[in-house]
């Protein structure tokens, strides 16, 4: 086994695809308790966190939700915090609570059939799509996403270390 591949389902999918970590997901009851806290903790400045309208495939049923969701750039991880809705993905009894771990691919769909295969459920997106949310019995939630997702993210981070900076 090389000293960098972690034997972790989640951390599997470089051996076959290549992947790479761009965010740690949060979830919290109340965003605008959890921003300046985490901000004074993990010193980061967070960009967003207004309400947004989003269409979104959940357990396979079309949802239509506001969702108010931040993201700050970090050192070495970046961040994304979500505050709760009740009866999707992003629930917690916690202040705040570890949700996912978001990664990107060149290969999207691949890694995504791959996470299926290996017996992860899909609980946002759809078959065939190039992002989305998967499920183990155990440990946070895996995120992939595509070119596209990572372009919309990396403005956030961008804003998020100018704001550190200033």
């Amino acid at each position: 086994m090389q000293p960098n591949k972690m034997q972790s389902k989640s951390l599997q999918l470089s051996i076959q695809q290549p992947t790479q970590l761009i965010h740690v997901g949060l979830v919290c009851r109340d965003i605008d308790t959890a921003m300046p806290k985490l901000a004074a903790l993990l010193g980061v400045a967070w960009v967003g966190g207004a309400p947004e309208p989003w269409k979104l495939l959940i357990d396979g049923q079309p949802r239509e939700l506001d969702m108010r969701i931040a993201h700050a750039q970090g050192n070495p991880v970046n961040y994304e915090l979500i505050e709760a809705v009740d009866n999707t993905p992003w629930q917690t009894a916690a202040d705040i609570s570890l949700h996912h771990m978001c990664f990107h691919s060149p290969e999207p769909k691949a890694v995504c059939a791959q996470l299926c295969a290996m017996g992860y459920q899909q609980v946002l997106g759809g078959a065939g799509e190039s992002s989305g949310y998967f499920r183990d019995r155990e440990g946070p939630l895996v995120e992939i996403i595509d070119d596209g997702l990572l372009k919309y993210l990396n403005r956030y981070y961008e804003q998020s270390a100018a704001s550190t900076s200033a």
